[in-house]
Order: structure tokens, then C-alpha cells, then sequence
């Protein structure tokens, strides 16, 4: 009975070490905005620039694993930056949001603190944050060129990993044109 128990004991060890090994050669889970807001929040429900947000709606989060490590392209929004290294930023699902317009709703916001300061090369770059999600809605203060702005974000990660963003698909990423809003 001993020596049974002793071998199920094993095992389930061994399992457990096997489980832990695969999910840290899995790489990143890439998710796209649409993962962030509950499912009955359309992208056509997100305010788009110019527009006012439904901030009820958006203080729903629906991303709940801060166990995994996810990949998440967006837009870069500087909070603490020297020149063109920035420590620290807003994650944002369009190019210009919150600095030209309304911002988006705060369960499409991420507010990120990167593991080491990345050099942006221009402004409204798309990037890709690599870390763990935490959702919990917070406030955090922008400055920008026509003065302070208090945004109301929904997720944060702490020592994100940046890198520039190749072969995007999500389809609610969107840049601003003179003509408008585009997907991108």
C-alpha cells in the first residue's frame, strides 16, 4: 500500500512538472481587445474618437488569468518618458486615442510599466506588451500637449516586455487619418 501511494505521489509530481514545463515553452497566449470587454460589448459599442464612452459599460472587465502570460498589440501613450525612452505608458486600442480625443472605455485601457525603457521611433507606434494581465480599474495622470489628463484604465502589467508589432489582425486596432477612423 506504502509503495502505492509512494508511486501515485511520484507521478503526480512528475505531471505536475511536465504541466509547469509546457505552459513556460508555450510561449505568450496572443489576445486581441475583444478579450478585455465582456462579450455583449461590440467594437461597434467603443467610443471612437471624438465620441463620448459609455462608462458604465466599460468598468466591465472581462479578462480575469493574471496567471498567464499574454502578447497584446496596441498603440503606445507615454506617461513617464525622457526623450524617446519610455518607462512607462497607456496601451491603447487606437492611434490617438485619449491625447485628441475621448478616451476609450476603461476595460480597453492597459496601463504598462515595462520591464526596461523601449525607444519609440515614431509617434502612435504599434507595439506588442508581453506579461501578465491584472484587471482592477484605476486612474492614472496623462500630460499632454494641451494639458493633464486623468484616464480611468481597466488592466495594468507590471514588467511588460515591448517590442515592435509585425503582422497585426485585430481588427479593432485603428488608426486616425484626416479622413476619419480606419481599421487598420
Amino acid at each position: 500500500m506504502r509503495v502505492w501511494l509512494r508511486l501515485l505521489k511520484s507521478a503526480a509530481i512528475a505531471a505536475g512538472f511536465a504541466c509547469a514545463a509546457s505552459d513556460t515553452f508555450a510561449g505568450p497566449q496572443f489576445i486581441q481587445w475583444n478579450a478585455l470587454r465582456p462579450a455583449g460589448q461590440s467594437d461597434a459599442d467603443l467610443p471612437l474618437p471624438g465620441m463620448a464612452s459609455n462608462r458604465l459599460q466599460g468598468e466591465t472587465l472581462a479578462w480575469r488569468d493574471e496567471t498567464r502570460t499574454v502578447a497584446l498589440t496596441g498603440f503606445i501613450l507615454p506617461i513617464d518618458q525622457d526623450g524617446d525612452l519610455v518607462y512607462e505608458f497607456m496601451l491603447v486600442p487606437w492611434a490617438g486615442a485619449c491625447s485628441h480625443s475621448a478616451p476609450p472605455p476603461p476595460n480597453q485601457l492597459v496601463h504598462v510599466v515595462s520591464d526596461e525603457p523601449f525607444r519609440i521611433s515614431k509617434i502612435y507606434e504599434t507595439i506588442t506588451v508581453t506579461g501578465a494581465l491584472r484587471p482592477g480599474l484605476d486612474k492614472v495622470q496623462l500630460f499632454i500637449m494641451d494639458g493633464v489628463r486623468v484616464l480611468d484604465y481597466g488592466y495594468s502589467m507590471s514588467h511588460g516586455h515591448v517590442a515592435r508589432a509585425a503582422g497585426t489582425v485585430d481588427p479593432d486596432l485603428r488608426s486616425i487619418s484626416p479622413f476619419g477612423v480606419m481599421s487598420r
